[in-house]
């Protein structure tokens, strides 16, 4: 058999299945219509006979083509060994489709590159991640059309989503059902990053309340440098009519009110087409249980509400605890609203700007659970919930060009320096060290003199729903 070499230190860890260790790891090949023992010469024809072969620091190289079979993990790499499964070329010209679930992971340190997942609508997850798929990572993967959640991740740890692109999950049955891009049970150390999850009916990434049998939920979420929208249907689609926005959240959190506090940091992302839809009260963020939610960074626009943020209730009896800072918000019917009672929720240096119709919006709700410092309003008042004197509301020459969106400060803002403290705070939402000058600046962007004014992110061209 000719075989690619690829030098590889093996190790094996105790909580796993023991595998002997060997001196060099292999990769095999997979190509459409290949009929051999899985070589280069002589590939595979299918993904899941290369799986069952492969080995801890082996790679499943898969060359271009159109695979219609579903596959599942077979074994557990190791930390320092783990079994990938990649396109060759790395380019999302592989397609593994079927009508059904897609891909099964039910072990450990496990690599998924480059492939795109398909399940053509069938009542099913695309990528359904069990218990034992601990350690995975899905990196430059497209997983689109199902009837239920894209990707299903259950009481599993450490689990990497990162430059991908999950959309397409959409279930009309009884008018809209629930199908999510991400939905995620009791998983301990999830990150998603860099992505981009649009058209499903019903979140972009769910954190759901499943626990174990030790009542441990979800903990240590990380979202950065994603994003997640919706628009109307271009055309009908798996049993939703053209023009409509399927979908409810970007983030919706539910916690079980007997798991720890679950935490999540959200960061340097964008939302955008949060209403329109088919639900009441539809926001990018809808964020409430028993979470510790850091938002920093984050931009929306063109929803309905940008955060809904929640109290105690009956169901729920720890409400959650949110901080949000350096976040930019424009174009939407509310900017933030705050229900039941919430009791810990912190704004801190953002800025409201162009199209805000409301900043603050309370339901069944009180204010004294409010800490709003260094917040920037575009208009002639400020809302009562922003008393403390470190909050400006301005007018459009504050900013650079807030016809564009671009709310950093010109150097004659009254915004400049005209801010508190705030040790929580200690970058802006460029990355800009606080303070620069004397004091801190009002809202999401300090001026510089020394370094210039930094460069926004520029909001997406797709079209949006305007609330």
């Amino acid at each position: 058999m000719i075989r690619r070499n690829v030098a590889c230190a093996m190790m094996v860890v105790g909580m796993f299945t023991s595998i002997p260790a060997r001196a060099a790891a292999t990769e095999w090949f997979v190509a459409p219509g290949g009929t051999g023992t899985g070589t280069e010469r002589a590939p595979f024809g299918t993904v899941q006979a290369g799986l069952l072969v492969a080995q801890p620091g082996d790679t499943v190289l898969v060359r271009a083509g159109i695979y219609k079979e579903a596959v599942r993990t077979v074994r557990n790499g190791s930390a320092d060994a783990p079994i990938t499964l990649r396109a060759e070329n790395g380019s999302r010209s592989v397609v593994i489709t079927t009508d059904g679930k897609v891909l099964r992971v039910d072990h450990s340190f496990f690599v998924v590159e480059g492939l795109v997942l398909d399940a053509a609508y069938a009542p099913d997850e695309v990528v359904d991640v069990g218990v034992g798929g601990h350690v995975l990572v899905l990196r430059n993967v497209e997983v689109r059309r199902s009837s239920r959640d894209c990707v299903s991740i259950g009481a599993t740890t450490s689990v990497l989503i990162e430059e991908s692109l999950i959309h397409h999950c959409l279930n009309a049955a009884q008018g809209r059902t629930d199908a999510h891009g991400i939905v995620a049970g009791a998983v301990q150390g999830l990150t998603v990053r860099g992505t981009e999850i649009h058209t499903f009916s019903g979140d972009a990434i769910q954190l759901n309340r499943e626990g174990t049998a030790s009542n441990l939920g979800w903990d240590r979420v990380l979202i950065e440098r994603c994003r997640f929208w919706l628009a109307p249907l271009a055309h009908a689609e798996n049993g939703f009519p053209a023009g409509t926005v399927a979908g409810e959240n970007a983030i919706d959190t539910k916690v079980s009110a007997d798991s720890p506090r679950g935490r999540i940091t959200i960061r340097n992302t964008r939302a955008w087409g949060f209403g329109g839809g088919l639900i009441s009260n539809q926001a990018a963020f809808n964020l409430k249980g028993h979470i510790d939610a850091t938002v920093d960074g984050v931009t929306v626009w063109g929803s309905t509400i940008g955060f809904r943020l929640r109290g105690a209730t009956g169901s729920s009896p720890n409400g959650a605890w949110v901080r949000i800072q350096n976040a930019v918000l424009y174009d939407v019917g509310v900017a933030i609203r705050y229900e039941d009672n919430i009791e810990n929720l912190r704004v801190w240096n953002t800025t409201l700007g162009r199209g805000v119709a409301r900043a603050f919006q309370a339901a069944s709700s009180r204010s004294d659970g409010l800490d709003v410092r260094n917040v920037v309003v575009l208009g002639t008042d400020l809302p009562r919930e922003a008393v403390d004197a470190s909050n400006l509301a301005v007018g459009l020459e504050a900013f650079v060009d807030p016809a564009s969106h671009d709310y950093q400060l010109t150097a004659e803002s009254r915004a400049v320096d005209a801010g508190k403290t705030i040790s929580g705070v200690v970058t802006d939402r460029s990355g800009v060290i606080r303070p620069c000058g004397r004091t801190y600046d009002v809202g999401a962007y300090e001026w510089c003199p020394s370094i210039g004014r930094s460069t926004p992110a520029a909001p997406t061209a797709v079209r949006v729903v305007r609330p």
